[in-house]
């Protein structure tokens, strides 16, 4: 819960210039110093490190980030420390280095835990000791410059472990009972990102970092319950054999790979409270579907973490829990109306709640034509004070929605209990403001779509799809609107922003031109790393004026269900 008393002084560290071995000690310091109050803000810098822009793909490349992504995002370390000054009126004093801060804080250290530099996976065992005990993880080098401070060495990780499999089993075996029920994270150290590891100190949550992946018919079965042929899988589904066939599934992968069938383990050993949760991201090994996959398969949800620094400050810090402005009433239905509404991506990451949604949120321009901002309305309890600085600053045009696929980021016909989850994204939705939400997958199972319609809550509806796969269906059912996202298609997720609003153009040109006896609707799901805010802008105030109009994902699904009503009842 975060703390009701700031401290006089908020200390700051600035780590852009640490090796990773440092700031993996300066983010475990944050963590434990800020179990009492917000105290102590480490200033990464401005991601200049290509290392920063990429997990097991590269989603901004160097010409891409120079020319277009730099300067909208700055250091943005600086800019939310900027606004809770301002806010809470902070005082700011910088630290000297790591030696000092420590040695500020010498009484509420237990000593020193080491991990070893040859096997990366030991700094998790290390962060877990640490947070348990209060103790430092450390390099040998490093212990070396900390025992001058009287600090011990506690436990020496060297040598202990050969494998991932053997070291990660000792952990479940023996931390998992001790560390924060209805939580764990996965993170990948081969990445050197140590950005989130002050929150899993500060909250003493398990990580890991195992395999998803397995390949083989395991891995395919999933993939046709998620992606597969639409007739089969209303088949499977309406025979209720999604559940037999998810759990064969996950058994396989297991038996496949050992990584896997311990990560199974774990997974399924995190206690819903109220649901299940996963922090993190994936590995080195794996890709976002694999791990989504298995993670959405084992009931857990994913509060994505990767490059999401300063969360044992965010948290910290009070707020008073402004809802969203109510929108006004949805605009006069035009019977040859082409409707767009586009939404920016990844809203649901804690690195784009930090970094103002990639630095488009601090735009000059925001607010000039309406607008979705994907956004993780698990900060409601994670960071509210963070998710306040966008309910509190959003524009009439700027329409906050929650992520894929709710209240955390799943995979919804894979996930077993998807009435929990539903009622849980309905509740936090509901405490935040937000009526609308992404739903990950663009033409999911009849079933599926009575289950998010009958666990709804307050809900307005549905904006489904990352990207189309096969079908983009626009359909209501028990009074609920789920429209899938026309664009972009799988094949033009990549696509830089002048080549897919051309597309984008090319379909309102289209339809322009064609008879229409009915409104038409256009969801476009931006990706976050190719389009901007501004690109929006520009694209919209050169649109045609006549019948072409853009709103808020809020007014399209009103006017998408009057469009319905009006063709249902033949008029």
């Amino acid at each position: 819960m975060p703390s009701t008393s700031l401290p006089e002084t908020i200390t700051v560290l600035d780590v852009s210039r640490f090796t990773y071995a440092q700031r993996v000690c300066a983010a475990a310091l944050q963590g434990l110093v800020n179990r009492s109050s917000p105290a102590i803000y480490l200033d990464y810098g401005i991601y200049d490190d290509p290392a920063a822009r990429r997990t097991n793909e590269v989603f901004l490349d160097e010409e891409l980030w120079q020319t277009k992504y730099r300067a909208l995002l700055g250091n943005q370390d600086e800019r939310n420390l900027a606004y809770y000054q301002q806010k809470f009126g902070l005082t700011l004093a910088s630290s000297s280095g790591l030696i000092d801060l420590v040695a500020r804080h010498i009484d509420l250290l237990g000593g020193l835990v080491v991990w070893d530099e040859t096997f990366p996976d030991t700094v998790n065992i290390a962060l877990m000791l640490a947070a348990r005990e209060n103790l430092l993880p450390v390099t040998a080098a490093l212990a070396a410059e900390f025992t001058n401070l009287g600090l011990m060495i506690k436990h020496d990780l060297r040598g202990r472990w050969q494998d991932r499999v053997t070291l990660y089993r000792w952990a479940f075996d023996n931390l998992f009972d001790g560390c924060k029920p209805g939580y764990a994270a996965c993170i990948e150290p081969g990445w050197q990102r140590p950005e989130f590891l002050d929150y899993i100190v500060q909250q003493q949550i398990f990580v890991y970092s195992l395999s998803a992946t397995a390949g083989g018919l395991g891995s395919q079965l999933l993939m046709l319950l998620a992606f597969g042929p639409p007739r089969l899988r209303e088949f499977l589904f309406s025979l209720r054999l999604d559940g037999l066939i998810r759990r064969f599934a996950l058994t396989w992968m297991g038996l496949r790979s050992p990584e896997v069938k311990l990560s199974n383990r774990i997974q399924r050993a995190v206690k819903a409270l109220p649901y299940p949760t996963i922090f993190g991201w994936h590995t080195r090994r794996d890709d976002e579907l694999a791990f989504m996959l298995q993670l959405t398969s084992n009931g857990l949800r994913l509060v994505p973490s990767h490059l999401a620094g300063n969360f044992s400050f965010h948290g910290g810090l009070p707020a008073r829990g402004i809802p969203q402005k109510p929108p006004a009433p949805a605009p006069v239905l035009d019977p040859q109306g082409i409707y767009l509404t586009f939404t920016l991506s990844d809203g649901d990451q804690l690195m784009m709640m930090h970094t103002g949604e990639l630095g488009n949120w601090d735009s000059p321009l925001r607010g000039r034509v309406p607008f979705n901002w994907e956004v993780q309305p698990l900060l409601n309890g994670i960071a509210p004070a963070l998710l306040e600085r966008f309910t509190a600053t959003a524009a009439h045009n700027d329409c906050l929605i929650a992520g894929p696929s709710g209240a955390g980021y799943i995979v919804p016909p894979l996930a077993p209990r998807l009435d929990a989850y539903m009622d849980e994204t309905a509740r936090v939705c509901a405490e935040t403001g937000i009526n609308v939400v992404t739903t990950y997958v663009a033409d999911p199972p009849a079933r599926v779509l009575r289950e998010l319609a009958a666990h709804r809550g307050s809900l307005s509806g549905f904006l489904a799809g990352f990207a189309v796969v096969t079908r983009a269906p626009l359909q209501t059912g028990a009074g609920v609107a789920v429209i899938a996202n026309r664009f972009p298609s799988v094949e033009q997720i990549a696509l830089n922003a002048p080549d897919l609003l051309a597309k984008i153009n090319e379909e309102i040109n289209r339809q322009l031109a064609t008879l229409r006896d009915a409104p038409v609707f256009i969801g476009v799901h931006l990706f976050a790393y190719r389009t901007t805010y501004e690109d929006v802008v520009r694209f919209t105030e050169a649109l045609p004026l006549d019948h072409v109009h853009t709103v808020r994902a809020d007014e399209f699904l009103q006017l998408f269900q009057e469009s319905d009503r009006r063709k249902q009842s033949g008029k």
